[in-house]
């Protein structure tokens, strides 16, 4: 309960500056702050957001100047109102995607693994990529990350951030917590997705304390890299997220000229594993 009420008044404390020593920095601000030491503004790039959710991410990224922002999400044609339990449809844009000052914006519904060709064409190449809080809910992380790394210009960035296992005997060595079906007895509701039913199933004692029905497995540390590798993104380099448990991680990733020998490109000529934008 009282993590519960310290996340809810946390956005009112960082705006009065009132966050003590002991009040470690939220995930998403300390990825933007990697991203900054980096490029310190984005003017005449092209930027894709993967999951804006409540577009705080969305109007950091706009502040850097870029040429284009797309932000995109799943569609959420209506939702539950847990006090009436009725049905309401959800606004396409959300009210804050008003409030981004960028001549070069644009909202965008839609799941990036399973979009129809001609629209994947539509978006055409981004010079950075920002993707956080996303990848533990897609049930296929690789494809999900080739797809990423198809989207990226040469040389282009990628600003990775997932949610890890905290399974003591699986977290530190590369491999996947699955928790699948445990995690369909839950259910996320309210309006904004934010309330969560909890499972009336208890957790063994060794798994992972987060369960959503959107999540039905978690990777490693190292099972992330390993992916990023075998989709040909180089020059990998962590970003420290202070988190107890290293429940979470940062990475920055670029797509180089050269994609080496990834699990995709190797074998007979044509690969099997090369049709459309399959693995």
């Amino acid at each position: 309960m009282i993590r519960s009420l310290k996340r809810a008044v946390r956005p009112l404390l960082e705006k009065l500056g009132l966050l003590t020593p002991f009040d470690l920095p939220n995930y998403r601000t300390v990825m933007f702050d990697a991203l900054t030491r980096i490029k310190p503004d984005l003017h005449g790039q092209r930027v894709l957001e993967i999951g804006p959710k409540d577009g705080k991410d969305s109007h950091r990224l706009a502040s850097l100047g870029p040429e284009s922002l797309v932000m995109m999400d799943i569609p959420a044609e209506y939702t539950l109102n847990v006090t009436s339990h009725s049905i309401t449809p959800r606004q396409h844009l959300p009210s804050w995607f008003q409030s981004i000052v960028l001549p070069g914006k644009s909202y965008k519904e839609g799941n990036i693994l399973y979009l129809a060709p001609d629209e994947l064409k539509a978006l055409g190449r981004f010079d950075l990529i920002w993707c956080t809080g996303v990848l533990y809910h897609n049930p296929e992380p690789l494809r999900f990350i080739k797809r990423l790394f198809n989207l990226l210009q040469p040389g282009g960035l990628l600003l990775l951030e997932t949610s890890l296992t905290r399974h003591p005997a699986l977290k530190n060595h590369n491999c996947v917590e699955i928790l699948w079906p445990k995690s369909q007895l839950c259910l996320r509701t309210g309006e904004n997705d934010q309330q969560l039913i909890l499972s009336k199933v208890v957790p063994e004692p060794e798994q992972s304390l987060s369960i959503q029905s959107n999540v039905s497995h978690l990777p490693s540390r190292k099972a992330v890299l390993s992916w990023l590798e075998m989709c040909g993104f180089q020059e990998i380099e962590e970003i420290a997220i202070p988190i107890p448990d290293h429940a979470r991680i940062g990475l920055l990733a670029k797509k180089g000229t050269f994609s080496g020998y990834t699990y995709s490109n190797r074998g007979p000529e044509p690969s099997p594993y090369a049709i459309g934008d399959s693995l």
